[in-house]
């Protein structure tokens, strides 16, 4: 449902007011997406892993079993969540995305099948 004049308005009025109080925050968030948050927690956890193992490979090379054990594989394990935990977010805020523009491209009562039928040439 669209939006009135005075609650768009309304809304203009909020935004101004927003840029004006707090300039950065309103870049910071403009900039932000769910994208932009979840893509750099992946590449953090993924460079985590890298780091983890690595560590776990040095240690061994020193003969220390138990720290390698513990620090190198737990950094590794620990980022290997989080990098699992952050792709998905990613690819469930592009499917939630995928869905919005099907659900618009087809609106309810019209199938797959009316729609091809009507851009169909003759």
């Amino acid at each position: 449902m669209p939006l009135s004049e005075d609650e768009q308005r309304i809304l203009a009025d909020i935004e101004r007011q927003f840029h004006a109080e707090d300039p950065k925050l309103a870049r910071e968030v403009a900039r932000t997406s769910v994208y932009s948050h979840a893509g750099r927690q992946l590449k953090w956890a993924i460079a985590g892993v890298v780091v983890g193992i690595i560590l776990m490979v040095v240690l061994l090379a020193m003969q220390l079993v138990a720290a390698s054990l513990i620090v190198g594989f737990g950094m590794a394990f620990v980022c290997g969540v989080w990098a699992y935990y952050a792709f998905r977010r990613v690819t469930q805020a592009g499917i939630n995305d995928l869905r919005r523009k099907t659900r618009s491209l087809f609106p309810k009562g019209i199938s797959g099948e009316d729609f091809r039928r009507r851009f169909q040439r003759e």
